[in-house]
């Protein structure tokens, strides 16, 4: 996970925080965001790289993105419609009549 530890790493020392100052920031020891940074630590646990992303100030997807716990699907889904699994087959039916049908009505505009 280099990587994550070179965009750990760029992120911190562009906030001009040292590890130390990191460390009193976060509750996470210096010793620990090393392991993170120099990529000794596989797998950092997701709260730690929460509290890391709040301290640097930015958003902590980007470094849950970075680290392999989330993904782009999770963050911009492909798909914009929620709750479907949750419907029966005559509702799903449903839903698919309606889309046909706003799929139609592209094609005569």
């Amino acid at each position: 996970m280099p990587e994550l530890g070179q965009f750990l790493k760029e992120k911190r020392e562009f906030s001009g925080l040292s590890l130390k100052k990191l460390s009193s920031v976060t509750g996470i020891s210096d010793s620990e965001l090393l392991k993170i940074e120099n990529g000794t630590r596989k797998k950092p646990g997701w709260e730690h790289l929460c509290k890391i992303a709040k301290a640097l100030n930015f958003h902590p997807f980007e470094i849950l993105l970075n680290a392999g716990y989330i993904s782009e699907n999770d963050i911009h889904p492909p798909l914009l419609i929620s709750g479907l699994e949750t419907l029966n087959e005559q509702q799903l039916n449903t839903v698919q009549l309606f889309v046909d049908f706003i799929k139609t009505q592209e094609k005569t505009v």
